[in-house]
């Protein structure tokens, strides 16, 4: 049966009175088991709005609370987060600037290695010209001496 056939009896017994104000007697009984079976038949939802209805503060004082934890939580997130960012930005920067020294410094290896070089080189060089010279020296010496001896000979 549903709430209203239920309402419509339990009416039915506390109103039927034609005959006066004693000609029917209200079968109390009846009207406990009809105000059972209404109440039995409310939906779920009328018994959870009087929950809410009779709980409202503990409710709203959970819900405040859930709120403030999960506002402390994002809070906490986005500095952890931000605090990622400038680590990563400030390991960037020192990752940029140790890479710039060695640049610096290999290219400074570079031209060290260059200097050394042309100073090998110019010493090679030095080297080289100084034989030659000693060659041609040697040379002449030797073809004055086979002169010589040819004049000499001949």
């Amino acid at each position: 049966m549903d709430v209203l056939q239920l309402l419509e009896q339990l009416e039915q017994e506390l109103g039927d009175r034609k005959g006066g104000l004693f000609s029917k007697k209200v079968d109390i009984g009846r009207c406990s088991q009809l105000v059972r079976q209404i109440r039995g038949s409310l939906p779920d939802t009328l018994r959870e709005a009087q929950y809410v209805v009779e709980n409202k503060q503990k409710i709203l004082e959970n819900a405040d609370s859930v709120a403030k934890n999960t506002m402390r939580e994002a809070e906490e997130r986005a500095e952890h987060i931000i605090d990622n960012s400038e680590l990563t930005k400030r390991a960037e920067m020192e990752a940029k600037q140790l890479m710039e020294t060695a640049y610096m410094q290999c290219d400074a290896l570079v031209d060290q290695t260059k200097t050394h070089l042309d100073i090998m080189f110019r010493d090679v060089e030095q080297f080289l010209q100084s034989t030659l010279a000693m060659i041609r020296n040697n040379r002449e010496e030797l073809r004055g001496a086979m002169i010589v001896k040819t004049n000499k000979n001949g």
